[in-house]
């Protein structure tokens, strides 16, 4: 058996809706948490990054050196050594007929972290070098790139697995 709920009108609605105001509005006045709630002493090291992560890889670039840029995505599996060393392969498709797939693309590199979980990755894939700028969040469990160097706009989101 199917009951009709019988429809609220306007007065009952903003009646409703000035109840939850109410009830909430200590809450939404509340001074934001204590910055210090939030530090637990944690900071970085190169030991930090330590295991294997899997990444997604997005942004563009030029589909090779003296052509327009192209979207790409891609993933990558990297294993970071925890000693500022790391070696990875990764599987690029670009949006260019001039580009052919490459699946399983070794590379290698470095890292150095900072205390503030900020720092600087070098890598080295198919003989091109990439400079990134990394950020560590989650406790060492997530990581975040962006390429600096060449300047194309590729970023890149790691999770350990």
């Amino acid at each position: 058996m199917i009951t009709k709920i019988p429809s609220l009108g306007t007065k009952s609605c903003l009646g409703i809706a000035a109840a939850c105001l109410l009830l909430l509005g200590p809450v939404l006045a509340a001074e934001p948490a204590s910055p210090a709630l939030f530090d637990d002493g944690f900071s970085c090291s190169n030991e930090t990054l330590k295991g294997i992560y899997g990444f997604t890889i997005t942004g563009i670039r030029p589909a090779a050196r003296g052509l327009p840029q192209v979207a790409l995505v891609g993933t990558a599996v990297t294993t970071f050594h925890g000693d500022g060393t790391f070696e990875q392969f990764d599987n690029l498709n670009v949006n260019s007929p001039d580009v052919a797939y490459q699946p399983n693309r070794p590379g290698t590199g470095s890292y150095s972290l900072n205390s503030d979980c900020s720092g600087t990755m070098s890598l080295t894939a198919s003989g091109v070098t990439l400079q990134l700028s990394i950020t560590v969040v989650d406790h060492g469990r997530e990581v975040r790139t962006a390429v600096v160097t060449p300047e194309v706009i590729v970023t890149s989101n790691g999770r350990k697995i």
